[in-house]
């Protein structure tokens, strides 16, 4: 299993818009399993969980393990591809439009949080930008690799010790950089507002390190 795998396939990305596949690739990266014990561990049936396994095998986010010999029958074992998935958009134009209707797709759900925005096809396309550079500024394939051989901590440790890891590991100047980043996304995001938002929380000067994004749009 590799520490991270980059999806850029759209149809692929897709997939994991749907829960249950969602929940199959979680308990994959933990251990290989059976059609029949995935859908015991989902309290699903075989032959939904055989519907899935179908799509996510082909688009490579699974694997076949092995296979083994039950009284007449042949239990076929799987298991995720990686620990960590990727999702690079790239620069093609189909990857590029995808890309942007995703971001399209997330501004339009704030309605649903009592955020009114506008969807404007200038700022989308600024936003992607800028989550692209803010996640080639942080991309620290080196420390991955490092991180996933570690076998005494668990998969959610890892997550957590690769993004503080990654946050120590940036010089000042690449911090400066990830900052007016964070600011201009925000600059972005605000100038899409209809309403004015009221914050729930008080405002503090520290703040604690955002997690690694995970969304990618450089070049595939």
């Amino acid at each position: 299993m590799k520490p991270v795998k980059t999806i850029t396939d759209p149809a692929s990305i897709e997939l994991l818009g749907e829960e249950t596949r969602r929940r199959i690739i979680y308990l994959l990266r933990a251990r290989e399993l059976t059609i029949s014990q995935i859908a015991e561990e989902l309290r699903m049936t075989p032959q939904a969980i055989y519907h899935h396994i179908k799509k996510l095998l082909p688009a490579e986010m699974i694997e076949i393990t092995r296979e083994e010999r039950v009284d007449n029958f042949i239990e076929t074992y799987y298991r995720a591809t990686a620990e960590v998935f990727e999702f690079s958009f790239g620069t093609g134009s189909k990857n590029q439009a995808h890309a942007k209707e995703r971001m399209r797709d997330t501004l339009l759900a704030l309605d649903k949080l009592g955020i009114g925005v506008r969807v404007e096809a200038d700022t989308v396309a600024q936003l992607v930008k800028v989550q692209e550079k803010m996640v080639d500024l942080s991309a620290r394939r080196d420390l991955q690799e490092k991180v996933s051989k570690l076998e005494e901590v668990d998969f959610l440790g890892k997550q957590e010790l690769t993004s503080v890891a990654t946050m120590i590991s940036l010089t000042d100047e690449q911090f400066l950089e990830w900052l007016d980043l964070q600011k201009e996304l925000r600059r972005l995001l605000q100038s899409l507002l209809t309403q004015t938002v009221t914050s729930t929380t008080k405002s503090s000067k520290h703040r604690p390190p955002p997690r690694e994004f995970r969304t990618r749009t450089k070049p595939s």
